[in-house]
């Protein structure tokens, strides 16, 4: 009995000093941290905190809450601006629709004898240099793409309305649009991809009719984009993005692509976080379009650098770096979209002979 005695007790300790050592294991070891995904860049660091908000530390804003007001003089210019055709927002509308197929496009255009000719002609030009030539919508957009075609409907329907931008102007504004068109595919961020289409081609619509109808500073505007819109400001009392909101509202366009427009520049400005907390139902394509046009000039060279925030960058997914934007597979385009080989006069001539 006094064998077993002992053997009991000795069970009992070993139980007990296990369950002691097992204790304190348990509470010596570190929580497994469960990470969410964010969307929204994060710092760890009041150091990284600083460094990430010196880019918007600036010594001029333009004003958000301010309520834009036409200046009379460009008020009496764009009065005389027609409408743009609901083609448009029409064409904008099908391109988001995953169903899309080139027999419905071709439909909507085909009603337009002018349009369909300028876009034959367009289509078979030197620009594109097909090897076969084009004698129906179908195949047009079949070779192209529904955004090129997209593009060169936006062309023709804005210079029938009287505006007609020059070749450098439309050279940045199809860079815009299709580097705006790559980055909603690859950002996951769900944005309609017609949308950016529109947005790429008609962001910077108004710079034009203020450059052709109104006086130019002495010695001309400054190349960086942020000295440039509160120049304009200064000069005329409005900016063009602003004026090109403005004027996308008057022809009775989506509100979304209004404020897209009206607000691009913005993200120069502000983080990305404070401009979400008021613009959260349009950050997604203001983020991608901001980000497009300032890629667009830097293909071109007028400027050098990101100059937004990292975290608009981050949040489209993709690192602050222009060479994360401007890929070889990107600027084979963006080469043969510079390389414009029809004229202004040519180009004059096909919407001459097309309407």
């Amino acid at each position: 009995m006094t064998v077993i005695l002992w053997i009991i007790i000795a069970l009992a300790a070993g139980a007990a000093l296990t369950i002691m050592l097992t204790g304190f294991g348990k509470a010596n070891k570190k929580p497994v941290l469960k990470k969410t995904p964010a969307r929204y860049v994060t710092v760890t660091s009041n150091e990284e905190i600083q460094s990430f908000m010196d880019v918007y530390n600036l010594e001029w804003k333009p004003d958000r809450e301010k309520t834009p007001e036409l200046p009379p003089e460009i008020e009496k210019v764009i009065s005389g601006i027609e409408n743009i055709s609901p083609l448009i927002t029409e064409l904008s509308s099908k391109l988001n629709d995953p169903d899309i197929n080139p027999k419905d496009i071709s439909k909507i255009i085909i009603q337009d004898q002018g349009l369909t000719s300028f876009i034959l002609r367009r289509v078979n030009s030197p620009y594109y240099g097909l090897l076969q030539k084009v004698d129906n919508i179908f195949n047009a957009i079949v070779i192209l793409g529904y955004n090129e075609i997209y593009r060169i409907v936006m062309e023709e329907r804005t210079r029938k309305i009287g505006i007609q931008p020059d070749k450098a102007e439309w050279v940045h504004a199809n860079l815009t649009s299709n580097i705006a068109a790559y980055l909603t595919s690859v950002s996951r961020l769900n944005v309609p991809g017609g949308t950016m289409v529109t947005l790429g081609m008609l962001h910077d619509i108004a710079r034009n009719i203020m450059y052709r109808s109104l006086p130019q500073p002495e010695g001309g505007f400054s190349i960086d984009p942020r000295q440039h819109l509160k120049q304009e400001i200064d000069f005329y009392g409005i900016d063009h993005a602003t004026l090109g909101g403005i004027l996308a509202q008057r022809w009775s366009m989506p509100g979304r692509l209004v404020s897209c427009i009206a607000r691009h520049h913005w993200p120069m400005f502000w983080p990305l976080r404070d401009l979400a907390q008021s613009n959260n139902d349009i950050i997604k394509e203001l983020s991608i379009l901001a980000i497009s046009d300032i890629a667009a000039k830097n293909f071109t060279q007028e400027i050098t650098g990101p100059y937004i925030g990292d975290d608009y960058y981050r949040f489209i997914n993709k690192p602050p770096r222009m060479d994360s934007i401007l890929i070889p597979e990107i600027t084979r385009d963006l080469r043969r979209i510079r390389k414009v080989t029809i004229d202004s006069e040519e180009t004059s001539d096909i919407i001459e002979q097309a309407v």
